[in-house]
């Protein structure tokens, strides 16, 4: 006799199974539901980033964006480690300055010979200017003993000031174009770049003031996934920071002509498959290169007449006393003291060397 009751217990469990199932079902469905609307959320987002950053990049005009503080058409001397960077990390910049009316010079500090290529990477260079509109004259690769391609080179910073020294004279060069401290891959020798120029400007700065010296410009280095996020960084960089006089921004205004440069390096093609993801192929960002105020390049103690704007910290003005006949003394102890430094340097390496 307790058969009914239990099958009619059965009959209610099922039944609430049942509409526990739907339940579940319903929630599972709404789930679904709301993470398809949120994934289409994120894909129109992407899309309308995407379009937007595009439309910044096909409208060429880095000063909708920003003005930049490199304002006047001059001579731009773009100094590289490798054949390769200009197109990898730079291509944004040298097509900005050419359709702004910059003329460019390209200085590649090696020939990038630390496997044997050197010859072959040097055509690969030439041909790759060519297609960013960089004249044969304006192009300088050097094959130098004391600036080697390589990990572990260890470039002599005072040695690569002399050669950006040698270039920005006989160019007539206004402004130079390089690597920030990082280097953007952490590269020695794009940091090589980096300290060469700086001690170049430093020194330039100290001899004749800032105001008759290059400008100099680092391209900045950005965290990982800043750098993947390709044409999507174009509208960050543009928010990212105030501009002002000591920041710039550029736009790649000639990707054909960018593509055709990344095809030239053929033996290099492995870096397409992560170049093409990066924000340097589509934007770059400056910053201004400021003279060193460093124990090493005021050895000795500060003449009393610069003491002040020491204080203040106004470069311009410690350059220019520096620069002027009241800064003689100042000049003259400063030089000594680089040319003591020398003479300590080569005794070490004399004494290492035997």
């Amino acid at each position: 006799m307790f058969l009914p009751e239990t099958s009619k217990q059965a009959e209610q469990q099922e039944a609430a199974w049942g509409a526990s199932g739907g339940r579940l079902s319903r929630c599972r469905q709404s789930c679904q539901d709301s993470a398809g609307v949120r994934r289409r959320v994120v894909v129109v987002s992407l899309l309308a980033l995407c379009v937007g950053s595009l439309l910044l990049l096909e409208s060429g005009s880095v000063g909708r964006l920003a003005e930049s503080p490199i304002s006047n058409p001059g001579r731009v001397l773009l100094v590289t480690a490798h054949p390769d960077d200009e197109v990898i990390f730079f291509s944004s910049t040298i097509t900005a300055l050419h359709a702004s009316g910059f003329q460019v010079f390209l200085l590649c500090l090696t020939n990038g010979d630390a496997h044997g290529l050197g010859g072959l990477r040097e055509r690969e260079l030439r041909a790759a200017a060519k297609a960013l509109q960089i004249d044969s004259a304006h192009l300088s690769i050097l094959n130098d003993s004391r600036i080697q391609d390589g990990h572990h080179e260890e470039w002599d910073t005072e040695y690569v000031a002399g050669v950006v020294r040698k270039e920005v004279r006989r160019l007539l060069i206004n402004t130079i174009i390089t690597f920030d401290p990082a280097g953007v891959t952490g590269h020695k020798n794009h940091k090589g770049c980096h300290d060469g120029v700086r001690q170049y400007v430093t020194e330039c700065a100290w001899e004749k003031g800032t105001r008759q010296c290059p400008e100099a410009w680092s391209l900045t280095t950005t965290d990982d996934m800043r750098t993947h996020l390709s044409v999507f960084d174009i509208i960050p960089s543009a928010i990212d920071g105030k501009r002002g006089n000591e920041s710039a921004m550029f736009l790649n205004h000639d990707l054909v002509g960018m593509f055709k440069a990344m095809a030239a390096h053929k033996s290099q093609s492995r870096w397409w498959r992560h170049v093409l993801l990066t924000r340097y192929t589509f934007v770059n960002t400056l910053q201004r290169v400021k003279p060193l105020l460093t124990d090493w390049a005021m050895p000795l103690p500060v003449p009393a007449a610069l003491e002040s704007s020491l204080n203040s910290n106004t470069n311009d003005d410690i350059f220019a006393r520096v620069a002027t006949s009241a800064g003689a003394a100042a000049k003259r102890d400063m030089f000594m003291a680089r040319m003591s430094r020398r003479v300590m340097r080569n005794s070490k390496s004399r004494r290492n060397d035997r």
